[in-house]
């Protein structure tokens, strides 16, 4: 008998640790804190009289004074009524001092598992500069805002604070999804890019007050930057050789998602092998080393590095294997960006909103991964469920040359089906995130549920429509519909990929690369 309870307790602890091997499995093995699976939500209906906002998610409070927000985007010939600021060839609206930002103060009611109330006492409580942030965003009537916590009035101190339970910091983006209608591409796929890529932004639901009126659901986002709990990169050293660095892919017209920067003049500029639309070239913006210490020869260093990069991806010597790219750059980011990046159908992937780094102790790595709003066919037109975005886009169409990549992309690809981004994993994740929300997603639609109607966008507020379909067709109707047709896209998606990812094959194929093999 008593080998026979042995073997029964054996046999729990096998079953137990399999159990445990597939969730980290699935989960990429990492830390990555999930809200909706770690935040507790009230056991029992709130017992107050409804008189204001009472949620189980936490709760942003905004006071402005009654100043103007800066940062909305205005025609460059457009008048307004207040100054502009020319970033690129895009103005925005500016304070009536002429300043970017505002002074605000930002209180959080972060607690869990409990109902928060929009009168509770503040967790936090901080001065901030605050300004309308993001690109194509800032024409939404729902704005996304840049927050700079400060010590006193004057701002030259920062206060970093760990707001919503995330790592102290004094730099923050808040994202109010409105072209989203599901409310969740940011917050799903920050998380699920971690667990697979390693950091990502991390990312925490709220619900915001700006001036005691309610703004409905948002997303308070880590911006990208170098940092111990962010990118963790050695310090810059004065006067040495070499530097650790921090660049941002984005356009020559400004796109809003960084700080002005210098930009390199690296080897795909001056060949203009990068280009990805007419009206503005892809250029590298430094994030680090910050602005003081990017002098000449900084700059110089960190273009050379990128070039001597660039050279070998361009040269014969990568289509016949001569050049040893894994030695310069980290190959898994890589394969795992390129992954999600045509899982997702992200149109910017490797042009726009895209983020590299080199720690002077290894290798350069792509990412960290960055604006998720539109992917899944939710861009401002639709996009097809077939064919691949990336191989032949500047970096990724030359690594795609090399047969040992396309396999590594073929193999991790399988392996990812299998585990995180399996359908029966992603369809789960996404209702149990629609369940979390619960109530909250009724409250933001009293607010915004208005623009269900796309007759009442305008063009740059909603989703154009292919030549088949109408303009309702185009948008969803309702948060159902929103999530059926982000669902719908996505298992189409993946399942065009799974019959078509051996196809990557032909780019690698020494008959598609003749010519460079006779060089």
């Amino acid at each position: 008998m008593r080998y026979k309870v042995l073997g029964i307790v054996m046999a729990v602890v096998m079953c137990a640790c399999a159990l445990a091997a597939t969730a980290a499995e699935q989960s990429g093995g990492t830390n990555r804190y999930h809200q909706h699976l770690s935040a507790a939500v009230p056991a029992e209906p709130c017992a107050c009289d409804g008189s204001e906002l009472c949620t189980h998610l936490p709760i942003l409070r905004i006071e402005t004074g009654g100043q103007y927000i800066p940062g909305e985007m205005i025609p460059t010939t457009g008048t307004t009524g207040t100054t502009t600021n020319l970033e690129g060839d895009l103005h925005f609206t500016t304070a009536a001092d002429g300043s970017e930002d505002i002074l605000v103060t930002i209180e959080t009611v972060e607690g869990e598992g409990v109902w928060n109330h929009a009168s509770d006492e503040a967790d936090h409580t901080s001065l901030a500069r605050f300004r309308i942030r993001g690109n194509s965003s800032r024409q939404f009537p729902k704005k996304n805002y840049r927050i700079k916590l400060v010590v006193d009035e004057a701002g030259l101190e920062n206060e970093e604070l760990p707001l919503l339970g995330m790592s102290p910091d004094n730099d923050w983006a808040l994202h109010g999804p409105f072209l989203d209608k599901t409310l969740l591409r940011n917050y799903m796929w920050m998380n699920l890019s971690a667990e697979i890529m390693g950091y990502a932004p991390n990312v925490r639901f709220c619900e915001v007050l700006l001036d005691g009126e309610y703004q409905g659901v948002y997303l308070l986002m880590e911006t990208i930057k170098e940092d111990e709990y962010r990118v963790d990169l050695s310090d810059y050293e004065p006067g040495a050789s070499e530097t650790s660095y921090l660049l941002a892919m984005n356009g020559t017209q400004a796109d809003g998602n960084q700080e002005d920067g210098v930009y390199l003049e690296n080897y795909t500029r001056y060949t203009y092998q990068m280009e990805f639309d007419a009206a503005s070239q892809t250029v590298f913006y430094v994030q680090y080393p910050q602005a003081e210490y990017l002098t000449e020869e900084v700059i110089d260093y960190i273009q050379r590095d990128i070039s001597r990069v660039e050279r070998g991806l361009y040269s014969a010597d990568m289509v016949t294997g001569r050049y040893d790219y894994a030695a310069e750059i980290d190959v898994d980011s890589f394969v795992d960006y390129y992954i999600l990046q045509e899982f997702l159908a992200v149109n910017d992937a490797f042009s726009r909103s895209t983020y590299l780094y080199r720690d002077v102790r290894g290798k350069l790595h792509v990412g960290p991964v960055w604006d998720y709003n539109n992917v899944l066919n939710n861009f401002f037109h639709a996009f097809s469920r077939t064919g691949f975005l990336l191989e032949n886009r500047s970096w990724y169409g030359r690594l795609m040359t090399s047969e040992d990549f396309v396999e590594r992309v073929i193999s991790r690809y399988r392996q990812l089906r299998r585990t995180i981004l399996s359908d029966e994993y992603l369809d789960g994740y996404i209702d149990d995130v629609v369940d979390y929300l619960g109530d909250a997603i009724d409250r933001n639609d009293e607010v915004w549920g208005w623009s269900y109607d796309p007759n009442l966008l305008e063009r740059g507020q909603r989703r154009e429509p292919d030549a088949d379909e109408t303009l309702e067709e185009a948008n969803p109707s309702s948060y159902e519909d929103a999530i059926g047709k982000m669902k719908g896209y996505l298992f189409s998606r993946a399942e065009w990929l799974d019959e078509h990812i051996e196809d990557l094959r032909q780019y690698c194929h020494r008959s598609k690369n003749a010519p460079q093999w006779l060089e």
